[in-house]
C-alpha cells in the first residue's frame, strides 16, 4: 500500500538516509560488493556485526545509534502492516478520497447554452509526497467573459484530506476583489463533486515533479518539520491549507480603472488575469513589498504599462519570500496590438 501519511513519510525520510550512510560507510571500506539492493532493515542490520567488531571505524555510541535505527525500522514495518490491514475500514469515510487513493480519476463536463462546466480531479503517486492530487476546474460564459473563471489546485493527499473544504479556503484566500468568483467556484465545486464520474487516466509525472519543484520539503509547515530549514513562514503560507502544494486563478478583469482610462482605452475588452501561488516554496531572492501590496498594485501597473507601450500585450510581475511565492499576470488579447484604432481597421478589412 503506497504510503501517504505525513508521520510515515516523516520515518522513511529518515530510514532512507541512515540506509545511505550505511552504503557509503561499506563502499568507502571496500568491505563488500553491492548485490542488488537489499531491504532497508537487512541493509542497516548487516552493518552492525561490522561495526561492532571493528572499533577503530565507529565509537560505540555509533553503533548504538545503527542499533536504533534497526528497532526503529522494525516498529515501522508493524505500523505499516497494521495500517494496510485497516486499510478496508477506511474505504467508507469518503468516496471521492477513496477512488483517488485506488487511483481513479474523477471528471465532470457539461455544456448548458452560452454556459460550460468541467472539473477534473485526478492523481500521481509521489516518492516525497505520497499522493499528490490535481483538482481542475473551469467554468466558462460564451457571452460574459467576466464570469469565467477558471483554476488548478495541487495539493497532497491523504485519507482525510477535505478536497472541496480546501478548495473553498483557497478560493476565500483571494480577497474581496474575487469574493462573487470565488463564491460562484465554491458553490459550483461543492454541487459537481457529487456528480463526479469514476474513469482511469494515465499517471501524470509531471503532478509528482511538480511537487519536488515548489515543495522541497514535503514535512515543511507540519507539526513533524515545523518548517522549512527553520525560516519564518510568510503571509502566504498562513493564507493557504498546509496540504496545497500550487494554485493557479484565472479569470477576466477591467481594462479601466475609472471613466478618464475607458475614455483613454476606447473599447478595450476585459483583460485576462491568471495569479500563481505556491505557498511552500524556497526562494533566493525576496520583494521589497508585502504580497497584499503586490496584488493591490498588479492591476493599476498592467494598465499604465498598456498605455505607454500600446504593442505590449502581457505585464508580468513576481512576489517573493524566503518561503513562498506569488507571480502575476495581465494579458490583452492579441488583436488589442496598436489600440482600438488597430481593431477598427481590422473589422473594416473583413
Amino acid at each position: 500500500m503506497p504510503i501517504f501519511q505525513a508521520s510515515f513519510l516523516s520515518r522513511r525520510t529518515m530510514f532512507k538516509l541512515a540506509l545511505q550512510e550505511c552504503h557509503d560507510m561499506l563502499y568507502n571500506h571496500k568491505l563488500r560488493e553491492d548485490k542488488g539492493v537489499p531491504s532497508l532493515f537487512k541493509k542497516i542490520r548487516s552493518v552492525l556485526p561490522f561495526f561492532s567488531t571493528r572499533k577503530d571505524l565507529l565509537s560505540s555510541s555509533d553503533v548504538a545509534r545503527f542499533e536504533w535505527f534497526v528497532e526503529k525500522a522494525k516498529e515501522f514495518v508493524k505500523d505499516l502492516e497494521t495500517c494496510c490491514s485497516l486499510a478496508h475500514y477506511r474505504l467508507y469515510l469518503n468516496p471521492l478520497i477513496t477512488h483517488l487513493l485506488q487511483g481513479s480519476a474523477l471528471w465532470y463536463h457539461m455544456v448548458q447554452g452560452c454556459e460550460t462546466r468541467g472539473l477534473l480531479i485526478e492523481v500521481s503517486r509521489s516518492e516525497e509526497h505520497g499522493f499528490v492530487a490535481s483538482l481542475s476546474f473551469k467554468y466558462h460564459h460564451r457571452k460574459k467573459p467576466m464570469k469565467s473563471v477558471y483554476f488548478t489546485l495541487t495539493l497532497r493527499l491523504s485519507e482525510s484530506t477535505d478536497i472541496v473544504g480546501i478548495t473553498a479556503k483557497c478560493l476565500q484566500s483571494l480577497g474581496p476583489r474575487f469574493a462573487c468568483l470565488a463564491e460562484l467556484s465554491t458553490g459550483e465545486v461543492a454541487q459537481i463533486s457529487t456528480q463526479l464520474q469514476v474513469g482511469h487516466l494515465p499517471e501524470r509525472d509531471a503532478l509528482a515533479l511538480l511537487g519536488r519543484i515548489c515543495r522541497q520539503d514535503p514535512l515543511c509547515c507540519t507539526a513533524i518539520d515545523p518548517c522549512a530549514n527553520k525560516v519564518v513562514s510568510s503571509e502566504l503560507t498562513h493564507r493557504f491549507p498546509e496540504p496545497v502544494i500550487t494554485m493557479r486563478f484565472d479569470c477576466h478583469i477591467s481594462a479601466s480603472l475609472n471613466k478618464l482610462q475607458r475614455s483613454a482605452n476606447g473599447a478595450w475588452p476585459p483583460l485576462r488575469f491568471t495569479a500563481t501561488f505556491t505557498p511552500h516554496s524556497s526562494n533566493l531572492f525576496l520583494s521589497d513589498r508585502s504580497l497584499q501590496e503586490a496584488e493591490e498594485a498588479i492591476q493599476t501597473e498592467a494598465i499604465d504599462c498598456f498605455i505607454r507601450q500600446p504593442e505590449q500585450t502581457e505585464y508580468k510581475m513576481y512576489w517573493f519570500s524566503a518561503h513562498g511565492g506569488a507571480s502575476f499576470i495581465v494579458s490583452k488579447p492579441v488583436t488589442e496590438i496598436g489600440g482600438p484604432k488597430t481593431r477598427r481597421a481590422s473589422k473594416r478589412k473583413r
